[in-house]
């Protein structure tokens, strides 16, 4: 059973006359232990659909499935002890000024009535897994954004959340920073088990922590999968543009154009997939063919301990052994003659 569920959820709101619709028949299952990005850009309903998760925002028709109970239909003093489970982190840290760092990871603990020692016991485990420990009694503006960051994640983790909502985590952070936040997440996931939804527009964040991922675009989930199928065989012309800005394998038209400047063979586009064939095709390609190939574009990349990629190449030789050699890379991959 999935720990969080959307069934056909839709979520309206008011403006003036008019009915804005942010979340259009979500359908959505994230499972127990895994670490779920949902990536889209600006005023793709994102944060509202987190906001659903711990029942913020009231849902407009649909289900939402918390470990199997139907948090819509629950009232508020019901849902309070469902958000007791639900810890989340922010964009921009949402730290007391003025409280300290021990102050502001204590403050969830006294809410929820733990005892003042207990709560002193819980704060400086939490403190230690962050790697915080002597900043305990100094405060957030003295911190630098990956400390406050830190302390985000441990307020969030104080009251042993299964689940952990982080939206937009690491939008203000620097790209060293983010690697080291996003290396923290991937401890909280692992060694103690907690099922964490990223919300971002980063797809450098979808690639290096999630499991899988949903692309929303004007609050409908346009495509689902495990990260490497996004990456490696995106669907939709959204994750096509996501996939873009973190890789670039198939040549543009400016690109195009210098190659045939450069090249006098026949070029070809080819998908890698992970099994090893087109590099046992070309391997014979002089054998077999009497053709030659180089790599003019293109490159490989690793996700999830899978290879993929695509690489542009131009073909010397006969016609004939040029067109025998396509018919073999076709037989194994996707293979397009991009230029004459």
């Amino acid at each position: 059973m999935p720990l969080i569920e959307f069934r056909e959820v839709t979520k309206s709101f008011r403006s003036g006359d008019a009915t804005i619709t942010a979340i259009d028949g979500v359908s959505l299952s994230i499972e127990r232990g895994e670490i779920f990005g949902i990536i889209g850009y600006s005023g793709a309903g994102k944060s509202t659909l987190v906001r659903l998760v711990n029942a913020l925002e009231k849902v407009t028709s649909g289900a939402i499935l918390i470990d199997g109970v139907d948090i819509t239909q629950l009232p508020e003093p019901k849902l309070r002890g469902v958000r007791a489970g639900i810890g989340m982190i922010f964009q921009q840290f949402n730290l007391f000024r003025s409280r300290t760092v021990f102050g502001n990871i204590a403050y969830p603990l006294k809410v929820a009535g733990w005892p003042k020692e207990k709560r002193k016991e819980r704060v400086a485990e939490l403190l230690a897994f962050v790697g915080l420990t002597e900043k305990a009694w100094v405060y957030p503006d003295q911190l630098s954004g990956g400390q406050k960051q830190r302390v985000g994640i441990a307020r969030a983790l104080a009251t042993n959340p299964a689940i952990l909502l982080a939206d937009e985590s690491t939008s203000a952070l620097d790209p060293e920073t983010t690697a080291d936040v996003l290396a923290l997440l991937k401890r909280v996931n692992r060694e103690l088990g907690v099922t964490i939804v990223v919300i971002t527009h980063e797809m450098e964040v979808v690639r290096s922590i999630a499991d899988r991922v949903a692309v929303l675009d004007a609050g409908r989930v346009i495509e689902s999968g495990s990260v490497f199928e996004l990456f490696s065989d995106p669907q939709t012309v959204t994750a096509q543009r996501f996939v873009g800005t973190v890789l670039r394998n198939q040549p543009e038209a400016d690109d195009l154009e210098r190659l045939r400047g450069k090249h006098s063979g026949r070029i070809v586009s080819a998908r890698i997939h992970d099994d090893g064939r087109l590099g046992a095709v070309l391997s014979d390609a002089v054998g077999r063919h009497n053709v030659r190939f180089e790599i003019v574009f293109g490159g490989i990349s690793a996700l999830q301990g899978r290879s993929f990629g695509s690489l542009t190449l131009e073909l010397i030789g006969e016609d004939a052994g040029v067109d025998a050699l396509i018919a073999d890379l076709r037989a194994v991959t996707e293979v397009e003659e991009v230029a004459a």
